[in-house]
């Protein structure tokens, strides 16, 4: 049966560029050797690195003090670690510095990052970027089971994304083209939550895409109900965290396998998981990723760092070496199957989402996720430190009701108990009950933010 939506999609694909093109060099590549992958990968950098030498005034003269760019375009790779990192920071004051001089020959646009943090960061690609950032968007679907116009529901919390309000004709076609439903999760009300079910289970996707907490805040609600929730072939996850409970509650109430991508705005789609769920695997093709230590060694397998990367396509404002403010480590053993892909163990967290103890120890965050997330009556939280010494915990409760103290007094005294055996005995903690916990300006939802420096 001729396929009018995939003919049509296809069609529009075509007119931005090799898209598709990139896929099937994808489907290739992803399975050549990891030595032929390092070198394939290795003349991409050194185009970049010479590129940002010649056209991007930022970095001559950092790449040329570092070693890895000398004054005759001679790249060296072995010096790449020594080249400073970029920050959050460095895109504002910088703004106009790490513009590519040769953008009137580019096709490029403004882009912005709000990221998890809330302080946005203004940027510009180009469109070699987007082809290739959807192009690896596209394989990682096909991990998942899902090809180019199967049926997808996409719960989405950031209103730029969602364009609410702001819907064109176009914006209406490309989703009926590419089979999609959108739903606003920003504000996720009970009636919102059975419309969702009730369109899920109208709508029948092939696939699940959706920000981690507002897919795993519907199925508390399902299971909570007894509804019957559509078993969709596949869920990718993407935005935040996904914790272990949150992965096992999803997959118990949709009755389907979970893969966690992960990525950002400023440099599209890092690393995804595959049909063996082993770890993510960096797409290699479009970047470039390391693991530091706090000193800036490369860690070892099983060693958690910090992310550092550097986005491999992008010419028109290169991104190199960007501390992008997230944790992670190597997977010690590579995944069976059979792709040389360097393999994440895990996303492990943000940075300042690590508390300090009084006497300067840091506590994982996490620790206070598997605390406070598997509480059945916690609907939501947030945990804050904005000082040694003291804890703010946020709580929306399951149930609305009058006194939540007096009725959660149990619970509360041992998530208190809990909380001061991890922080210090003489640590202040402040347990709230409130009825809402707004997310971050892109939608996504933090449940651990620490404020204080290290």
């Amino acid at each position: 049966m001729i396929n009018l939506k995939e003919i049509a999609w296809k069609r529009r694909v075509s007119l931005q560029g090799p898209i598709l093109k990139h896929v099937r060099t994808l489907q290739q590549r992803q399975w050549l050797p990891y030595d032929q992958l390092l070198h394939l990968q290795q003349k991409k950098l050194t185009r970049l690195l010479r590129h940002a030498y010649e056209h991007v005034p930022y970095f001559r003269s950092r790449l040329e003090e570092a070693g890895v760019v000398s004054s005759d375009g001679s790249v060296f790779l072995d010096n790449f670690s020594k080249l400073p990192v970029m920050e959050r920071g460095t895109f504002y004051p910088y703004y106009e510095t790490l513009k590519s001089d040769d953008l009137c020959q580019r096709k490029w646009y403004e882009n912005w990052s709000g990221g998890s943090t809330g302080e946005p960061i203004r940027l510009i690609q180009d469109k070699a970027y987007f082809q290739w950032n959807q192009a690896v968007k596209i394989m990682y679907d096909q991990w998942s089971s899902k090809d180019l116009v199967d049926k997808q529901i996409v719960l989405w919390a950031s209103e730029r994304d969602l364009m609410v309000g702001k819907e064109t004709w176009k914006t209406y076609m490309g989703r009926w083209m590419r089979n999609e439903q959108w739903l606003n999760t920003r504000k996720m009300s009970e009636s919102c939550l059975q419309n969702y079910v009730e369109r899920i289970n109208r709508f029948r996707p092939v696939q699940i895409l959706a920000y981690v907490e507002s897919l795993y805040e519907l199925a508390r609600y399902a299971e909570d109900r007894g509804l019957a929730v559509h078993s969709p072939r596949s869920i990718m996850t993407t935005a935040s965290m996904l914790y272990p409970h949150m992965r096992g509650k999803i997959e118990q109430v949709f009755q389907a396998p979970v893969f966690n991508r992960y990525g950002s705005r400023e440099i599209g789609a890092i690393a995804c998981e595959c049909e063996h769920h082993t770890g993510l695997h960096v797409s290699m093709f479009t970047h470039y990723v390391e693991i530091v230590a706090p000193d800036g060694r490369p860690v070892s397998p099983g060693e958690t760092g910090e992310l550092v990367i550097t986005s491999l396509h992008n010419y028109a404002m290169p991104i190199i070496r960007y501390r992008i403010g997230d944790t992670a480590s190597w997977a010690v053993e590579t995944c069976s199957c059979g792709r040389s892909l360097p393999l994440l163990k895990e996303i492990t967290g943000r940075v300042n989402d690590c508390f300090v103890k009084p006497g300067g120890e840091l506590v994982d965050g996490r620790m206070f996720v598997i605390l406070l997330g598997t509480q059945s009556f916690v609907k939501k939280f947030q945990v804050v430190q904005n000082e040694v010494g003291k804890l703010d915990i946020l709580i929306i409760p399951i149930q609305e009701m009058h006194d939540p103290h007096a009725f959660y007094q149990d619970d509360v005294e041992r998530i208190v108990a809990k909380c001061r055996e991890l922080m210090g005995e003489e640590v202040h903690i402040q347990l709230q009950f409130v009825q809402d916990i707004p997310p971050t300006a892109s939608g996504k939802f933090r449940f651990t933010i620490s404020n204080v420096k290290r």
